[in-house]
């Protein structure tokens, strides 16, 4: 409490200034939340801007700033660096994408009918159920794409509408879709934390959530491990490895285009002050962008498979 007026008269002293900081842009621009600003203060930086290598030190940065090094390509072979940023630089410098042979058989070693699975949850400051805490993640959305063997694709969903704990039917809804067998496809290990707090949350129904964590295949761990393009940019994450290998698959179409917004909407979605027309729109919205992200897992497998399988090496 005694540091809050000499902090506000600083933060006053900054903002009534004839200028803005000059901070060079870094690691803390991410910390604790991405600055509003980031695109403005890094709109002349290079292309391949060595911040883009995957894992970097706040260190290592401030080595190569040292080195005047500003673009990944221009980084020593002498200088120490991961095995992936080893991966990233070579990617980089010689334009062109890495791609193990390994990761065809990664993605092609599943169980049919194979599920693409992405859930949309919420974390309020002030908890809404029984139950909760403050910031305690609730799920309140899935989607399901079920590719079978024969190459048919169907489309299971589930979105909680209606202002309630949607925990138990969320899970009941979602153990019905994966069923007892079938590989699931997620796109990093935060489905799994998910999975594993409704085991707790529904003692009735633990041993049929934990057995689905055996089932699945995260696809960006596998893309990570295996494969790497120069338009990622240092990030693994869906909204940059979408564009990369299927551009015709964009978020900028969506009304919806992260998960933050989407947490945003849900909760104005089930608010009671919400009009029944804008209710419905959001509805739609919110189905539409977690659709296409179980949408854009099928797309980015079946484009390594055949990237894989007209590799000549």
């Amino acid at each position: 409490q005694g540091e809050i007026r000499a902090r506000i008269f600083e933060l006053k002293k900054m903002l009534n200034a004839a200028d803005f900081p000059r901070i060079k842009p870094s690691r803390h621009c991410s910390d604790p939340y991405p600055c509003e600003f980031w695109e403005h203060c890094t709109r002349h930086m290079p292309e391949h801007w060595v911040l883009e290598l995957s894992g970097i030190t706040q260190n290592k940065l401030d080595d190569l700033t040292a080195m005047n090094i500003v673009e990944i390509q221009d980084i020593p072979g002498t200088y120490p660096l991961t095995e992936l940023q080893e991966r990233i630089k070579a990617c980089v410098a010689n334009d062109e994408a890495f791609m193990s042979k390994k990761i065809c058989g990664e993605l092609k070693n599943v169980e049919y009918p194979a599920h693409f699975l992405d859930f949309e949850t919420v974390s309020p400051a002030i908890p809404l159920y029984a139950g909760t805490r403050p910031y305690q993640t609730v799920p309140f959305q899935w989607s399901d794409h079920i590719l079978a063997e024969n190459g048919t694709l169907a489309h299971k969903q589930y979105l909680c509408t209606d202002d309630k704990d949607p925990r138990e039917e969320f899970a009941l809804t979602l153990l019905d879709t994966l069923g007892a067998r079938g590989s699931i496809f997620i796109y990093t290990a935060y489905e799994l934390r998910i999975i594993k707090a409704l085991a707790e949350y529904l003692p009735q129904r633990r041993n049929a959530l934990l057995n689905i964590l055996d089932r699945c295949k995260d696809l960006c761990a596998l893309i990570k491990k295996y494969f790497y393009h120069p338009r990622f940019h240092g990030s693994f994450s869906l909204k940059s490895v979408l564009p990369a290998l299927v551009p015709d698959m964009e978020y900028k179409t969506l009304a919806i285009q992260e998960g933050t917004q989407a947490a945003f909407e849900y909760l104005r979605m089930i608010a009671s002050s919400t009009e029944t027309e804008e209710k419905e729109k959001i509805k739609k919205e919110l189905l539409n962008y977690c659709g296409h992200d179980t949408l854009a897992m099928v797309k980015i497998r079946n484009t390594l498979i055949e990237r894989s399988s007209n590799d000549p090496g």
